[in-house]
């Protein structure tokens, strides 16, 4: 299994002081952003400031996490995609790093695009590393040497295993879509528990 949808009773009453409050948020930092860069996608850090702000104003975010999950969220980041892109498929992180759960937050459009997983065809296909301007790095692979073996719709919180091969696919032209995606103090334990 390469991801697991959450089913949280309190979702929309969450979404309902969540979507606002990041939207304020990510327009400030995309403002700035675009005057620096050209991309179609923006993958930024909630600094530890902002991210201890989010935390008072939004308790229930993170209550809901801890309720759920057993967790404390220790790296937060946005996505922001303005329109189609080119992003290989590719792995979040290294291979070496350990990491591979992460939580995905569906902010606004979620439903706009699919997350497809792909297995390779062979063990030794070559692979790039490719990164962004801030400084988010992962393996990238040619399509032509993976094969698709599942897919999902963000459109409620979703556990994923970032270290699985993975691409978008724009299903609709609804731009920007958002999401947060987060990173769990007690991911090996939450990957054993839900995949």
């Amino acid at each position: 299994m390469f991801y697991k949808k959450l089913d949280i009773d309190d979702f929309q009453k969450i979404q309902d002081k969540i979507v606002p409050y990041v939207m304020d948020f990510v327009t400030a930092d995309i403002k700035a952003a675009e005057e620096k860069y050209s991309e179609q996608v923006f993958f930024n850090f909630v600094f530890d400031d902002d991210l201890e702000k989010f935390k008072r104003d939004i308790p229930e975010l993170f209550e809901c996490i801890r309720r759920e999950l057993g967790s404390e969220i220790i790296l937060m980041s946005f996505i922001y995609v303005t329109g189609p892109s080119q992003i290989p498929i590719h792995t979040d992180s290294d291979n070496a790093l350990e990491r591979r759960t992460r939580l995905n937050w569906p902010i606004l459009n979620g439903e706009s695009a699919a997350t497809i997983f792909y297995e390779k065809n062979s063990e030794d296909i070559p692979w790039v590393m490719h990164s962004y301007k801030s400084g988010i790095s992962g393996r990238g692979f040619d399509p032509d040497h993976c094969h698709e073996v599942d897919r999902y719709i963000l459109d409620v919180p979703t556990l994923m295993n970032v270290k699985q091969i993975h691409g978008i696919e724009i299903l609709e032209n609804k731009f920007p879509r958002v999401l947060l995606t987060m990173r769990m103090s007690n991911e090996e334990e939450v990957y054993q528990k839900h995949f």
